[in-house]
C-alpha cells in the first residue's frame, strides 16, 4: 500500500475499528471485513449496515435561519481554480483552517478540489462512491476514517446524491475534530441528475440541525433558471429561452418593483429561495459540545 498520510487514520467501514494490512490485503481484526490492496483503495462496505438516528419530531427552521449569515463571502482565494470553481468555498474556509489542515473531499468526483486545497497547503484526500480518480472508493454513509481525524470536510454537490443525508451528516460530524468545519454545496432547483433529495434552505437546516452542528453561513450559488437552461432535458429552443429569461431577470431588476422595496436581507433571502444550488459553512462545536 502506498505511503499516503491518511493510511494511519483508516478505519473499518463496517465496525469502525482500526484496519491492518499485509502485502496483499487490508483487513479488520474485529470483524470479517477485508479488501485487496490495489492502485485505488476500495473501502466500500461489503454488507448492509444499520444505523439509528435520534431526530426531533417537530422543528422550526425559521428560528435557526434568523440567526444565520446569508451573505456571500468576500473572495480571498486567488489561487488556481478547480474545474468546478470553488473560490467562494475556499474563501469561506480560510479563516478556519491552517496550512497542514487535514481536508476530506467527500464525493470528490474528478478530484479537482485537490488543486486549491494543495495550493493552500492543506493535506487532502478524496473519496468517492464510484469515480476512478478518487484516492479511495467509499460510501458517505460509512466513512472509513477514525473519529476526529479531519479539520474540514468538503462536499461539492454531494448531499443530494445520498439516499440518507441524515446518516451521512452524522458520519461527517464523527470524523471532524472538535471545532472542525463542513463546507460545500447542495442542489435545490437543479433538475434531476441521479439525485435523491434536493435541499431547500429549510431542508438543509433540518439535516444539519439533526447533527447538532452549527450553521455559520448559507448563501446562493446561482439561479435555478440558469440550471434549467444548462441541465434541463428540454429542447434547445426552450433552453435558449430560459437563459434569455435568466439574463433579463439579472439585468433588469426594476421589472419587479415590489422587490425594490425589500430590505437587504429580504433580497438575499429571495435569491436564496430561488437558487439552483446552495452553499454552506457548518462548524462542529468544540470540546464543551
Amino acid at each position: 500500500m502506498k505511503n499516503n498520510w491518511w493510511n494511519e487514520f483508516l478505519a473499518c467501514p463496517e465496525c469502525g475499528s482500526d484496519l491492518s494490512n499485509d502485502m496483499q490485503k487490508i483487513y479488520c481484526m474485529q470483524c470479517s471485513y477485508q479488501t485487496r490492496i490495489q492502485d485505488q483503495l476500495d473501502l466500500m462496505p461489503s454488507k448492509a449496515i444499520q444505523s439509528n438516528l435520534d431526530l426531533p419530531r417537530t422543528f422550526n427552521p425559521l428560528s435557526v435561519l434568523d440567526n444565520i449569515d446569508i451573505s456571500r463571502p468576500k473572495i480571498t482565494y486567488f489561487g488556481p481554480k478547480a474545474k468546478r470553481d470553488s473560490s467562494e468555498l475556499f474563501s469561506a474556509l480560510q479563516p478556519y483552517l491552517l496550512p497542514d489542515s487535514k481536508v476530506l473531499d467527500l464525493g470528490c468526483g474528478p478530484k479537482d478540489q485537490a488543486v486549491p486545497a494543495g495550493y493552500l497547503g492543506y493535506k487532502y484526500v478524496g473519496i468517492d462512491y464510484d469515480n476512478r480518480a478518487a484516492d479511495i472508493l467509499a460510501d458517505a454513509h460509512s466513512i472509513p476514517f477514525r473519529s476526529e481525524t479531519f479539520d474540514c470536510v468538503l462536499s461539492y454537490a454531494v448531499l443530494e446524491h445520498l439516499h440518507n443525508p441524515f446518516i451521512a451528516v452524522q458520519e461527517i460530524k464523527r470524523i471532524l475534530k472538535p471545532g472542525g468545519v463542513f463546507c460545500g454545496t447542495v442542489s435545490q432547483g437543479e433538475p434531476f441528475h441521479s439525485s435523491y433529495f434536493h435541499h431547500t434552505v429549510y431542508g438543509l437546516i433540518s439535516v444539519i440541525n439533526s447533527s447538532k452542528m452549527s450553521i455559520k453561513a448559507i448563501w446562493p450559488s446561482y439561479d435555478t433558471l440558469h440550471a434549467l437552461a444548462v441541465m434541463g432535458k428540454y429542447p434547445r429552443m426552450i433552453k435558449y429561452l430560459l437563459e434569455a429569461i435568466n439574463f433579463i431577470n439579472i439585468k433588469f431588476p426594476f421589472l419587479a418593483p415590489r422587490k425594490m422595496r425589500l430590505s437587504d436581507r429580504e433580497k438575499k433571502l429571495d435569491e436564496l429561495y430561488r437558487a439552483a444550488s446552495i452553499c454552506f459553512l457548518i462548524k462542529k462545536n468544540g470540546l464543551k459540545e
